[in-house]
C-alpha cells in the first residue's frame, strides 16, 4: 500500500512539473486591423474595356476594422516558445468603383468586408529582458476560415475567394515587466497572402496589418527571473 502511495505521489509530482514547464502562459488580446486588396488585370487595353471589368489593376484603400483572440504559450525554453491562437479577425478593402467604362469617374467609397475565424501558430523568440520589458519576434502562419463576407464591388473576383486560406505572418512584440503573473504586451503583425488567387484574368491578393494589445498570465515567472542567480545552499 505504501509503495502505491509513493508511486502515485511521484507520478502526480512529475505530471505537475512537466505541465508547469510545458504550459508557459495563457492570454487574450484585441486588435485593430488595416487591410487592402491588390488586383492585377492581365486583359489588354482595347475597346471592350475588359481591363476595367470585373476589376482593373490597382491597390485598394485601407479597410480599418478589429480583431479579438485567445492564446496559449508552450515549451519549457526561456528564449523560444510555441504560441497557438484562436482568433476572430476582420479583413477587407475600400474601393471607389468606375461609374462608367467610358470615363475615369469613380463612385463613392464602397467596402468589401470579410470576417474570419483563424487558427494561428508561431515560433516566438524572446530577446534579453530589459529594464521595462522583453522584446520578441514571431514567425508563423494562419489557417483562416471565412465566416461571412459583404461584397459591394467586384463580386466576380471577391465572391470566388475560397472559404479556407493559409497565409504567413511575422510580428514584433514587447512584453512589459510587472510584479504580478499578468503581463501586458503589444504586437504588430504583418500578414500578407503568399500566393495570388487567380480568377480568370485577375490575380488577387490581400495584405493586413494588425496592431494588438493584450495580457498573458504566466503561472511561473521564468521570464522575470531567467538571469537571477539561484541559491543552492551553503554546502553547494
Amino acid at each position: 500500500m505504501l509503495k502505491k502511495i509513493i508511486a502515485l505521489s511521484m507520478f502526480l509530482y512529475f505530471s505537475m512539473e512537466v505541465h508547469a514547464q510545458f504550459v508557459r502562459g495563457i492570454g487574450l488580446f484585441v486588435g485593430v486591423t488595416s487591410s487592402r486588396h491588390r488586383y492585377i488585370n492581365t486583359s489588354a487595353i482595347d475597346s471592350s474595356y475588359a481591363h476595367k471589368f470585373p476589376a482593373p489593376s490597382h491597390k485598394s484603400r485601407e479597410y480599418v476594422s478589429w480583431s479579438v483572440g485567445i492564446l496559449g504559450e508552450f515549451l519549457k525554453y526561456d528564449h523560444i516558445r510555441w504560441q497557438t491562437e484562436l482568433e476572430y479577425c476582420n479583413k477587407g478593402a475600400v474601393e471607389h468603383p468606375f461609374l462608367s467604362p467610358f470615363t475615369e469617374d469613380r463612385g463613392p467609397a464602397t467596402a468589401n468586408a470579410l470576417s474570419y475565424i483563424q487558427w494561428n501558430n508561431f515560433a516566438k523568440i524572446f530577446f534579453n529582458e530589459g529594464y521595462r520589458g522583453t522584446p520578441y519576434i514571431m514567425l508563423g502562419g494562419r489557417i483562416e476560415y471565412n465566416l461571412q463576407r459583404a461584397i459591394g464591388i467586384y463580386p466576380t473576383v471577391v465572391g470566388a475567394l475560397p472559404k479556407i486560406n493559409v497565409s504567413p505572418d511575422v510580428a514584433l512584440g514587447y512584453e512589459f515587466v510587472t510584479y504580478s503573473k499578468f503581463k501586458p504586451f503589444v504586437e504588430l503583425h504583418y500578414n500578407p497572402d503568399l500566393i495570388n488567387k487567380q480568377i480568370g484574368n485577375i490575380a488577387f491578393n490581400n495584405r493586413t496589418w494588425e496592431l494588438r494589445v493584450g495580457v498573458i498570465y504566466r503561472p511561473e515567472k521564468r521570464l522575470d527571473n531567467c538571469n537571477a542567480p539561484r541559491f543552492h545552499g551553503s554546502g553547494y
